[in-house]
């Protein structure tokens, strides 16, 4: 029997297949007028996050404080300070911090009652966040350190509470205040940025704190309840601390000087006056405005 097989196609009828078939693919492939493969999606955009309030742990939440006083747990003994909102306090805000400091047995009232925090609080308006803290037994002996750690424990208290710029906590005070401050300046410059002491000294202590502070002084030559020499004895102590020269230039219009080659960021400022006794002269607020107002 013969088997009758269908002719075998030729190279060329494969090749000119092969060819059809990749022209087709090349064109979308497939019949004419047949489906094609949709083009993926684009992905579809993350929308940014919502700006984050720069700031203290207090920023971006109602307000923990008030207006008021206030009452910290420092060493197992509640300790008190004044703490004073600006009007129209914005959460979003971080606000400058400025701490008052009363002489010897004053109060935090007068330091908020007396001439608003020394004069500074008229100089802010409602851009800064002002303490008056209470110390013990109407003063700042700090016996012990424990009016830093009370220090410490009221500044962390506010940042929590409320929104501040940790960059911008300054601390001024006079008399005994003024010592506190030098203490301040001397230990928490971790915390504190700048201070400005006025007819203050070393009296309330100086630890060895790793951290330097910015500082200005104020001081009458004709103090006679902290000799002028205590007031220069502490401004030598930062000047030393913040590896000043002993070359000073005038800056301001109240005959201070600054001395210059400090170490970048923490200048030391001296306004020592003839008169005016054992009293804040009425150009200090000014000055230690403008001082802060640089950081």
């Amino acid at each position: 029997m013969t088997i009758l097989r269908a002719p075998s196609p030729g190279l060329g009828t494969v090749l000119g297949a092969c060819w059809l078939t990749a022209a087709l693919a090349a064109c979308g492939g497939g019949a004419a007028g047949g489906p094609t493969t949709p083009a993926p999606a684009p992905p579809v955009a993350t929308p940014a996050p919502p700006p984050q309030p720069s700031g203290s742990a207090g920023c971006g939440s109602a307000a923990k404080l008030a207006t008021g006083e206030q009452t910290v747990t420092s060493d197992g003994i509640q300790r008190s300070y004044w703490l004073e909102l600006p009007a129209g306090y914005d959460r979003h805000k971080a606000y400058p911090v400025i701490i008052g400091l009363h002489w010897r047995d004053g109060s935090a009232t007068e330091v908020r009652t007396w001439n608003n925090f020394f004069g500074l609080k008229p100089l802010y308006g409602n851009n800064a966040i002002f303490i008056a803290p209470q110390g013990r037994n109407a003063g700042w002996a700090n016996d012990g350190g424990r009016d830093i750690r009370f220090m410490r424990a009221l500044i962390s208290q506010v940042q929590q509470g409320v929104c501040t710029d940790p960059q911008r906590v300054f601390a001024t005070g006079f008399s005994f205040g003024g010592m506190m401050s030098n203490a301040i300046g001397c230990e928490m410059g971790d915390v504190v940025r700048a201070i400005a002491p006025m007819a203050g000294s070393l009296w309330s202590g100086c630890g060895n704190g790793t951290h330097r502070v910015a500082a200005i002084f104020d001081h009458a030559m004709d103090d006679n309840v902290v000799p002028y020499a205590a007031g220069e004895a502490a401004r030598n102590t930062f000047v030393a601390r913040n590896s000043c020269s002993a070359t000073t230039a005038p800056i301001g219009n109240n005959g201070c000087v600054e001395y210059q080659g400090c170490s970048a960021g923490k200048p030391v400022v001296w306004c020592g006056h003839a008169t005016g006794g054992h009293w804040p002269p009425a150009f200090a607020a000014g000055e230690m405005k403008a001082f802060f107002d640089r950081f």
